[in-house]
Order: structure tokens, then C-alpha cells, then sequence
């Protein structure tokens, strides 16, 4: 709809320029027509130009980002992350290295506290540098995807920073597994990789970058590289507590119950902690007790008898991912709920 219009403004000065270049009597001075018909056409060149730039600006960014903002109304809510999102918006907010790197393990939430960023951006509960921004997630798959030529992914990457840049820090740039920035768009035959273009930019502080890694490959990767570690504020992002699960888990219920249309109980929630704290090694709060009560979920809708998710249906999951006795697991269920 905004390209027609843009195409139909144009129309109507081409014919405005030529019902006054006919409306001109015979004995005007030739001078006088060519100097009506250059104010037009330069009008016409100027609407063409500011049209092809903020189309080239938008295509960009949607090329090569996703804007979480647009999608902030239709992400989870946030909870127990207050402290860790406040600590982004004050590093964001400096004038110069305001970078933020979000450092934790696999499962604690640091894609979250960026969606909570989005959150409050729309809300409004952002300092004014912050208002009115948007949080842009860099698609580094897209931007090398296709390079086949030497240049090509230089070429991509220099015109999304420039268009990011531009925004005069209105945009926010995302980095999930930042990590991947070293070496990305090497493969192409250059040594140029994508956290080398990405350096002057953060140094004068023209782009505002919030990053996500993880603590074995920030050291494995990003503590390699003094240049860029030092560019970049560390956030530590713990796993939460059990009680700060059972509070996410009650967050995110309304949610769940919309999805499946089942009931859930309040003590199943607590036994989902529990018996994830207890049987399920190797993974972290609360992505394995979401990931647990979404089975349940999932077992109840495929059985289709009951309409409430109780605690032995957790129970009954846990015994099929770990494969523990049954009576075991039942005797921990009820110390649970005791």
C-alpha cells in the first residue's frame, strides 16, 4: 500500500508538470518552461529518492532481522528476570560501550530477558534513549546464505549495520549464540568475518548490541578475542531457584491452559519442580520444568480422557524420560504434595 501510494504521488505531479508546461502561453520565454519543468522534475526525483531509501531501509532489516518488538505481544511473559533486564536497559542507555552480553548456561532463560527488553519497550517502562526502539534479531543464516561470490556477504552485512546505524539508536540489535560472529562470512574466501566489521561500530558506540552465549563458548570463543570481549558488558545469567521456577510455571499457566484447554493444578506445578530438580540430570530451570509440563499436556490430549493435569501424569512423564521405577517415583510425588 505504501509503494502505491508513493507511485500515485508521483503520477499526479508528472501530470500536474504537464497541465502547467500546456498552460504556458506562446509567448513565454523558453527559459521560463524549462525552468517549470526542472522544479517538477527535481520534486519528482526527490519523492523517488526518499521512496527508495526508506523501502531499502525496511527491506533490509526484514531480510536480515526479525523484529521481536512486533512480536512482543505474542511472546511469554517474563518473570523472576527484573534485576538482569534493568542491568541491560542501564548498559544500552550508556554513550559509549553500550553493549550487553548475556552470559549463562543452556536453559536459563537469556533469549527471555531480551523478549522482556521487547516487552517493555511496547509498554513504554524504558528510559526516553530507549523509547520508541526496536529489538532487531540478527539472522546470520540468511546474511551468509547465497554469498557465493567473494564481497557478497561484506557487502550484506556492511548495508545492515549502515541501516542500523542510521536509526540513530532507535534499533537494537540482537545476537543470539554471539559467538558464531567469529568466523561468519569467512567460509566465502576472506578473512574478514563479521565480529571484525562489527568492532568500529560498537567502539563509537553508533549501534546498540545485546548477545547471548553461552559460559563454555564465551570462554571457548569470545575470551579468544580481547578486542571484541572488552566491547561487550558481561551479564551473568544463574539458573533460578525452585521456588522462582514455581513462579514462572504459574506465569506462564494461563498460557498453557489457553493452548491445550486442560486444567492444571497447583500442586502438579509443584511437583513438576520437584520431580525435574530431582530426576532430570544435565539440564537447567526452568527449561526442563517447562519442557515437562508441556509433555504432560501433550499425554493428556493424546489419552483424552481426563480434562485436569495431575500430579501422576507428571509423575508418569518422568518415568518415561528417565525411565525410573514406578513405585519411586509415586513415593516422591507424595512427599511432594505432603
Amino acid at each position: 500500500p505504501k509503494s502505491t501510494v508513493a507511485w500515485s504521488w508521483l503520477d499526479r505531479i508528472m501530470e500536474r508538470g504537464t497541465a502547467d508546461s500546456s498552460a504556458v502561453p506562446d509567448d513565454t520565454s523558453s527559459s521560463h518552461v524549462v525552468e517549470v519543468s526542472l522544479r517538477e522534475v527535481l520534486c519528482a526525483g526527490a519523492v523517488c529518492w526518499a521512496a527508495w531509501r526508506y523501502f531499502r531501509y525496511i527491506t533490509c532489516l526484514r531480510t536480515y532481522g526479525r523484529d521481536m518488538t512486533a512480536m512482543a505481544g505474542k511472546a511469554d511473559l517474563v518473570i523472576g528476570r527484573d534485576d538482569e533486564i534493568d542491568r541491560v536497559i542501564r548498559i544500552l542507555c550508556r554513550r559509549t560501550k553500550n553493549c550487553a552480553a548475556l552470559v549463562g548456561a543452556a536453559g536459563v532463560g537469556k533469549t527471555a530477558i531480551a523478549e522482556g527488553l521487547a516487552q517493555r519497550i511496547v509498554a513504554g517502562k524504558v528510559p526516553s534513549k530507549l523509547a520508541g526502539a526496536r529489538v532487531i534479531v540478527l539472522n546470520l543464516t540468511a546474511m551468509v546464505s547465497g554469498t557465493t561470490y567473494v564481497g557478497m556477504f561484506e557487502e550484506r552485512m556492511t548495508d545492515f549495520l549502515k541501516k542500523v546505524a542510521a536509526a540513530r539508536g532507535k534499533v537494537t540489535l540482537f545476537v543470539d549464540e554471539m559467538h558464531m560472529l567469529l568466523g561468519a562470512g569467512a567460509a566465502t574466501g576472506t578473512h574478514m568475518d563479521a565480529a571484525n566489521m562489527l568492532k568500529p561500530a560498537l567502539a563509537r558506540g553508533h549501534i546498540r548490541c545485546l548477545g547471548a552465549t553461552t559460559d563454555d563458548e564465551c570462554s571457548k570463543y569470545i575470551e579468544k578475542d580481547p578486542a571484541l570481549e572488552r566491547r561487550f558488558q558481561i551479564v551473568h545469567v544463574e539458573e533460578p531457584s525452585t521456588h522462582s521456577t514455581i513462579s514462572i510455571l504459574h506465569g506462564l499457566k494461563p498460557r498453557y491452559e489457553m493452548h491445550y484447554g486442560l486444567e492444571i493444578l497447583d500442586g502438579t506445578i509443584d511437583a513438576v519442580v520437584h520431580l525435574a530438580d530431582r530426576y532430570i540430570a544435565g539440564r537447567r530451570f526452568p527449561d526442563k520444568a517447562i519442557d515437562l509440563i508441556d509433555e504432560a499436556y501433550t499425554r493428556i490430549e493424546l489419552g483424552g480422557e481426563n480434562t485436569v493435569v495431575a500430579p501422576d501424569n507428571v509423575a508418569q512423564v518422568v518415568m518415561d524420560v528417565t525411565f525410573i521405577i514406578s513405585t519411586v517415583c509415586a513415593c516422591h510425588v507424595v512427599l511432594c504434595l505432603n
